[in-house]
């Protein structure tokens, strides 16, 4: 199945997310794609969301589409070039790993090189009944794309695709750091 056709089978706006594909690669066609579909809930409503992660020639698109809460959508587009990527990460779970027969998941984790987030909070010492004030830590993460996928949940045929994207991402990226 091609990238175009995983996106209509999700059937969560695929208009909305074909014209942002199109929009980031222009007429460059993609290599391989991951696309997944999701609920989640927050505050008691369950939300929709999406997320593709599109690999071109010179570049990965990673676009993700939310369902707000007003019934609209919010379609966020990145374009980085493999260039300027980090490091990629592959996990594979293998049901009879000494035929190397059966692959169950995938999990992908591709350093996106753009930004870091941090989080902040209190530091504390390890007596319970300490008020003193011990200022703050913080802890930096590089902004990174995660993409898991089982055969039990997603499927044979959106693992076999995953496989595939990740064969092609480390190629890519293994020539654009050269």
């Amino acid at each position: 199945m091609n990238t175009w056709e995983r996106i209509d089978r999700t059937g969560f706006y695929p208009g909305l997310v074909s014209a942002a594909l199109r929009r980031a690669l222009g007429a460059a066609e993609p290599v391989a794609s991951i696309c997944q579909a999701d609920a989640a809930f927050d505050r008691g409503s369950m939300f929709r969301h999406l997320t593709l992660a599109a690999l071109g020639e010179s570049v990965l698109v990673f676009i993700h589409v939310d369902e707000l809460e007003d019934g609209s959508a919010a379609v966020s587009t990145t374009t980085h070039p493999l260039a300027q990527l980090g490091s990629l990460a592959v996990m594979e779970v293998w049901s009879d790993p000494a035929e190397r027969a059966q692959l169950a998941e995938l999990t992908l984790t591709l350093d996106l090189g753009a930004m870091r987030r941090s989080e902040i909070e209190p530091a504390r010492c390890e007596d319970p009944d300490c008020m003193a004030d011990h200022g703050y830590s913080a802890t930096s993460f590089p902004d990174d794309l995660t993409i898991r996928v089982s055969r039990a949940a997603d499927g044979e045929a959106e693992l076999e695709a995953a496989y595939a994207f990740a064969e092609a991402l480390s190629q890519r990226l293994g020539n654009a750091h050269d």
